[in-house]
């Protein structure tokens, strides 16, 4: 062969070679798009005609079951995770009249003072109907505010003035596969978009944003748009798949997802950059305080579950006295507390055995005080409400 073949041989091969290379480089992994249009589906899409409310309960004591002091049971159907309490200011109204005497020709006034009382509101979604309910805690009132119909609702997400909720539920193609599909679900039913099919998580960030993640087989994608669909833009992206993503503060917190047999970590998120702020821990889960500056996590050393807190300022870690997932537990909206729902015994593979529905749970509910570093048992069901 000739020199001149051999050489025409090698530049195609190296052509080759960086065309095969810049393919793998450059290719895109996870789907959403976040460049062009808007990325959240058909704005307006499964809008629905308008709903009166209906009232399900009305009037002192006629809506939920007391089952203990302090603790009312609103439903006893299953309902989908996540709801928003609104705090419902009292009203004060003055109304006045005035009457002419026609006797006198003279004109007289009077004032009335109303007062409407202040009230708990609590919205939340019937999980097999996808109907969304109001629940007034001291009035004891009970209201189908929606009958728009999103039947298998697993979760949801609401802006903070509870005016509409991002929920996902699971639906089935004709050709057997299966999908996540996300919806902006207004409060009221009226209205409402779907979002991009397959999203891993839809969640509320801030009072106006919706977070949405998205994962390939390479990577992920977060991404941040206006509760209406419109400003899409790109948060981060990462070769990091398999993850949860958690408001904190005014930042995010991405967590591994937790298996008993994986080492799980924990990132604080800025500005796109990964910050590795827990692990490794098998079995790791995590949930950010409100602030933003404290992290709950629980992991498992193979045979016992432990919990504890990590403040992101100084770095410190307290090992708490008492054990459960960290899924189960909510912080003080202050920052400062923690309710846990700890379980009497804690068995089985943890906590796969439990995300796969093969464990259940006798739990008792405890506040940890972390400024005294102090627990208290607040309620246990089993023994208050006989449940």
């Amino acid at each position: 062969m000739k020199r001149s073949q051999l050489i025409v041989i090698g530049m195609v091969l190296l052509i080759l070679a960086l065309v095969v290379g810049l393919y793998f480089l450059f290719k895109p992994s996870a789907k959403l798009t976040v460049s062009n249009g808007n990325n959240f589906g058909d704005t307006g899409a499964g809008t629905v005609a308008s709903q009166n409310t209906v009232e399900v309960g009305t009037g002192a004591a006629s809506a939920g079951k007391v089952v203990a002091p302090n603790l009312i049971q609103i439903t006893s159907s299953p309902v989908s995770a996540g709801e928003v309490e609104l705090d419902i200011a009292p009203v004060y109204s003055v109304s006045s009249t005035s009457a002419t005497s026609s006797s006198l020709n003279s004109a007289t006034s009077t004032s009335v003072t109303t007062y409407s009382p202040g009230d708990v509101e609590v919205r939340y979604i019937d999980r097999e109907s996808g109907n969304i309910y109001s629940y007034l805690a001291l009035s004891r009132k009970l209201s189908r505010v929606s009958d728009k119909t999103l039947p298998g609702i697993q979760e949801a997400s609401w802006l903070p003035d509870g005016s509409m909720a991002f929920v996902q539920f699971l639906t089935q193609s004709t050709d057997g596969t299966s999908h996540i599909n996300t919806y902006a679900l207004p409060y009221t039913g009226n209205g409402g978009y779907f979002l991009q099919q397959d999203l891993d998580q839809a969640t509320v960030l801030g009072s106006t944003t919706v977070f949405v993640l998205t994962s390939g087989t390479e990577s992920s994608i977060g991404a941040a748009a206006n509760a209406d669909g419109t400003n899409v833009h790109t948060l981060f992206t990462s070769p990091l798949t398999s993850l949860v993503v958690h408001v904190a503060g005014a930042g995010l917190i991405a967590v591994t997802k937790a298996s008993s047999e994986l080492d799980g970590y924990a990132f604080s998120i800025s500005r796109g950059a990964f910050t590795p702020i827990i692990g490794p821990y098998k079995g790791l889960t995590a949930l950010p305080s409100p602030s933003g500056n404290e992290v709950l996590f629980s992991y498992t050393d193979g045979k016992t579950f432990h919990m504890a807190t990590i403040n992101l300022s100084r770095g410190t870690v307290i090992p708490l006295p008492l054990a459960t997932l960290a899924e189960k537990c909510v912080w003080t909206s202050d920052s400062t507390a923690l309710y846990c729902a700890i379980p009497t015994s804690m068995t089985g593979n943890l906590p796969d055995d439990w995300y796969q529905g093969a464990v259940s749970f006798t739990d008792k509910i405890w506040r940890i005080d972390l400024t005294n570093r102090l627990a208290t048992l607040v309620v246990d069901p089993s023994q208050a409400g006989n449940v």
